[in-house]
């Protein structure tokens, strides 16, 4: 069984050009075959800004969007995330995910 791989891809602005650049890293990873890899977009989840009542580490989600967002995290092995640089800093939509979960990033590269 290969490790499951996420490539996600961290902008959701219009126009963005994180989407070829994450194909590109997923099939190169592909061909590698240590790993399984799987595009993830964060636009797919239409993650409101953090609206979830329990600190993450309770794992108590009250929301579809969370629900959903947290099965596709726990199901990976490690993450790549392809991060633009919005005035020196990573974008909204990056640190937001990343604050929904806790425990599902735990122990993963």
């Amino acid at each position: 069984m290969s490790l499951k791989l996420q490539t996600i891809i961290c902008s959701t602005r219009p126009g963005r050009k994180g989407p070829s650049v994450a194909e590109w890293f997923s099939n190169h990873a592909n061909e590698q075959g240590s790993f399984e890899s799987e595009l993830v977009d964060l636009a797919d989840f239409n993650l409101p800004v953090f609206d979830e009542p329990n600190h993450p580490r309770m794992q108590k989600y009250e929301h579809a969007h969370t629900k959903a967002w947290s099965e596709s995290v726990a199901s990976a092995d490690a993450y790549v995330f392809v991060i633009p640089e919005y005035n020196y800093c990573p974008p909204p939509s990056f640190v937001n995910a990343l604050n929904y979960l806790y425990n599902e990033w735990n122990y993963k590269p």
